[in-house]
């Protein structure tokens, strides 16, 4: 036989009668035999390897135009290209049909977002989403292994980046300050909004919002009478970190170790036999009291004397400390004036948490 030409201008080549059999077109090679059939119990139409209808096939398409492919697909040329959908409103996936689990890549087309997930119906179970912003979200761990694992976040570009934790009643954020070079951990969803902590090119770190005090005497002279604990007036804030300070009164915001540190400078004045034989600072916590005794005793008159102290408090939240003073002398009589020379704090209270 020879080659069978149809022509004409509707030509069309019937194979099967309509009945319930297949009907094949077969082609008989050398190495190899191919076919192209129906499989009409099936109602599929097969590409296959071999001459035997439904014994290994390669490419089946069914009654609803599902096309089922039995073997590795590969896409040459220049710009190879794989589109999946028509610009409908319709989602599309690729899914793998595993033993135990169903993975997919689809478009989710209501959300306009690329998913990669768990299962075989699009939008069940994601694992990654990509927005038409390409923000990327994932819904899972991520895990970095291998010997020298990297996470580059920003493309050296001049902008700020940020690492945002989405809490329940507080969002917090680390990330880079990129105008002032700073890496630096903060409240909230936006860099540069309420920093807590920041590190500087050169290894310094500031903590701005660290409670933090320093009050003195506002140069009026307070009166003390001679022998009597008395809590230091100081009315003027040189600077109160989150207003901390009240009423001559240091309150703990949180519970910590606090470093506190006062001076008091006293004038016994001009009245004969004033002079001082005893100074006490104290300062006054909720847990203990903290002393520091002058070791000096004046015998001159005019006495001016400092005492000054120390201490790491230990202070639960909404503890208090304030700093008293107790001066003896030998005469009762004249004033024991608490010193300070206006701008320049003589006498001053201050108190910074160290942790």
């Amino acid at each position: 036989m020879g080659t069978i030409e149809i022509d004409g201008s509707t030509p069309k080549l019937t194979i099967g009668n309509a009945t319930a059999e297949d009907a094949t077109i077969l082609f008989d090679g050398n190495a190899q035999d191919f076919y192209i059939a129906l499989d009409d119990s099936a109602d599929d139409l097969l590409i296959g390897l071999g001459s035997t209808v439904g014994t290994t096939p390669a490419i089946s398409i069914d009654e609803n135009l599902a096309i089922k492919t039995y073997g590795d697909i590969t896409m040459t040329g220049t710009t190879p290209v794989l589109t999946i959908g028509d610009a409908g409103a319709e989602d599309t996936a690729i899914v793998f049909d595993g033993n135990a689990q169903d993975f997919y890549i689809a478009l989710d087309d209501s959300a306009d977002d690329l998913l990669i997930g768990l299962g075989s119906t699009v939008g069940t179970t994601p694992a990654i989403s990509i927005d038409e912003n390409l923000a990327v979200k994932t819904y899972g761990d991520i895990t970095m292994t291998g010997t020298t694992p990297t996470l580059t976040i920003g493309d050296a570009g001049a902008e700020d980046t940020a690492i945002v934790f989405d809490g329940n009643a507080q969002d917090w954020h680390i990330g880079l300050d990129d105008s002032a070079d700073d890496l630096v951990i903060g409240l909230g969803s936006t860099l540069g909004t309420t920093t807590h902590m920041a590190f500087d090119e050169a290894g310094t770190v500031t903590k701005p919002l660290q409670p933090a005090f320093c009050v003195t005497e506002d140069g009026g002279g307070q009166s003390i009478t001679n022998a009597t604990e008395t809590t230091i007036t100081l009315d003027i804030e040189i600077f109160d970190t989150n207003a901390d300070f009240a009423s001559n009164t240091f309150t703990a915001p949180v519970t910590g170790k606090y470093l506190m540190t006062g001076q008091v400078i006293v004038d016994a004045g001009s009245t004969p036999n004033s002079r001082f034989n005893s100074l006490m600072l104290q300062f006054v916590a909720s847990n203990r009291t903290w002393q520091f005794r002058s070791p000096q005793t004046y015998t001159n008159e005019d006495d001016v004397m400092t005492i000054k102290g120390t201490a790491v408090v230990d202070m639960d939240a909404s503890d208090t400390c304030s700093m008293n003073f107790f001066a003896s002398r030998n005469g009762a009589s004249g004033a024991t004036t608490v010193y300070n020379n206006g701008t320049v704090p003589n006498t001053f209270f201050s108190g910074y948490l160290l942790g």
